[in-house]
């Protein structure tokens, strides 16, 4: 077939403005508070503040997202299948921002004079109720940044946008249990209440943003028949590519979020001991560093040596540097040097920004390569599954965050006095767990097949099936 009239049309057509990307990428700040705000402050307010068994802390999240192996699919199927002159993604994402954020306020304002049972039961259903609002924002958000662009390298642009913004955010969340100590608030669940209402008004805003001035390539879909919701999850599981890639999240996730809450725990009892303040310090400064040197210095080098040398490389390379900082936090995590630890944010953070910036770049291709071989776009299934390994991953990871603490003989009660064998064996796992994790994840990535030479290839097929 003769493609120079298509690869005309084309040339310059998947480019999006400076503006439409970032009024887009907007989103990212309300989707990593979503995502990671609950989690950050979950054990010091239920755990330390409550007294509520960290097993059963770890249990509240991971028992919300399991509740979304159910609602992600079912949103991506509706979202898939919606035919409004609005769009198939953006009332969605305007109604999820708003619910989110009121349930996001109502999780915090827990009752007082309740027993261990009563704060674990009402963490785990404002939780349940938060992902649920949650998902009806971010797997069409998910799915709109598939597909906002279809030019291989313009699609990793976008994904950095996004998680230019969502590194501001998660400065912010790194600096939440900081912001509790301060001398204004009573106590920790005090500080936290007051701050959800400023968190809550972030997610409206940045939901809005995006809800209101996105355009969407397919507003309707290609199809006028309903994509039944069993078949479409079915044809997606069943594609190799992105199980392959999907199998890489997963990995990462789990060897990160397994010990994602231990950095807390050994920074307050053994860096900084009967120091809460300064260990919050630290944490406030080294999560800021990390999405520093992460999401907003190196978003755009990752998409630029991308564009010269393809995603898989990059993916892989930046995997590589992860692991080295993961494996170098058992040496920096001390109390003698406690600014150490500031180094292995700094190695860890842009290699782990590949896989934030870079896998979401490859489900778009992916979703290509689908069209071509059923004739459907289904963007929201690919998005609710890729959501929903991530959130597996990253519940499974927190549920044995408590497995871990308490194997390790560490107990609340204790405050400082923990003993020297559970403070080893949490420095231990911190730094092997993710190594092997990442290790996965690269065996997984190694075997990832779509190059730009490919997505290009399925890109002038489909322009020339949508010309007839």
């Amino acid at each position: 077939m003769n493609y120079s009239k298509i690869d005309n049309i084309t040339k310059n057509a998947g480019t999006l403005s400076f503006w439409r990307k970032t009024a887009f990428g907007v989103g990212g700040t309300a989707n990593n508070l979503m995502q990671n705000s609950i989690n950050n402050m979950a054990s010091q307010v239920f755990n330390i503040f409550l007294g509520v068994n960290p097993a059963l802390v770890s249990l509240g999240i991971f028992a919300a997202r399991l509740w979304d192996a159910f609602t992600d699919p079912a949103m991506g199927g509706i979202s898939d299948n919606t035919r409004s002159r609005f769009g198939r993604r953006r009332p969605y994402i305007f109604i999820g921002g708003i619910l989110s954020a009121l349930t996001y306020v109502l999780l915090w304002r827990v009752p007082g004079g309740w027993d261990e049972t009563g704060y674990f039961l009402w963490f785990m259903i404002g939780s349940i109720l938060f992902y649920t609002c949650y998902t009806i924002f971010s797997v069409p958000f998910s799915a709109l940044s598939y597909e906002l662009s279809p030019d291989y390298n313009e699609r990793t642009r976008v994904m950095a946008f996004t998680a230019f913004f969502a590194a501001l955010a998660g400065i912010s969340i790194q600096w939440t249990f900081r912001l509790t100590q301060m001398d204004c608030f009573e106590n920790t669940l005090d500080g936290m209440q007051t701050i959800s209402l400023f968190f809550a008004g972030i997610m409206i805003f940045a939901t809005a943003i995006p809800a209101l001035t996105s355009k969407e390539r397919f507003v309707r879909n290609q199809r006028k028949e309903r994509i039944p919701l069993i078949s479409s999850l079915l044809t997606t599981l069943k594609n190799r590519v992105f199980l392959l890639l999907i199998g890489a999240v997963i990995c990462a996730c789990l060897g990160l979020f397994m010990i994602g809450q231990l950095g807390i725990y050994i920074n307050l009892y053994y860096v900084f001991p009967d120091n809460a303040k300064a260990a919050a310090t630290y944490m406030g400064l080294g999560g800021m560093i990390y999405h520093l040197s992460g999401g907003i210095t190196a978003a755009p080098i990752i998409s630029w040596i991308s564009s010269k040398i393809g995603k898989k490389k990059t993916l892989i390379g930046g995997l590589i540097l992860a692991m080295a900082g993961s494996a170098l936090k058992y040496v920096m995590y001390v109390p003698e040097y406690p600014w150490l630890q500031f180094v292995a944010a700094i190695m860890m953070s842009p290699g782990l920004s590949c896989l934030w910036i870079l896998t979401p770049s490859m489900v778009a291709d992916i979703c290509d390569e689908d069209e071509l071989h059923t004739g459907v776009r289904r963007e929201g299934m690919y998005s609710a599954m890729y959501s929903n390994v991530m959130k597996i991953g990253v519940s499974v990871g927190l549920l044995f965050v408590g497995v871990i603490l308490n194997a390790s003989g560490f107990d609340a009660k204790l405050g400082a006095a923990q003993s020297p064998e559970a403070i080893q064996s949490m420095r231990i796992c911190f730094s092997a767990i993710p190594v092997a994790g990442l290790l996965l994840a690269i065996l997984f990535v190694s075997r990832y097949p779509i190059s730009s030479e490919r997505a290009a290839e399925t890109r002038r097929k489909l322009e020339a099936r949508r010309a007839v």
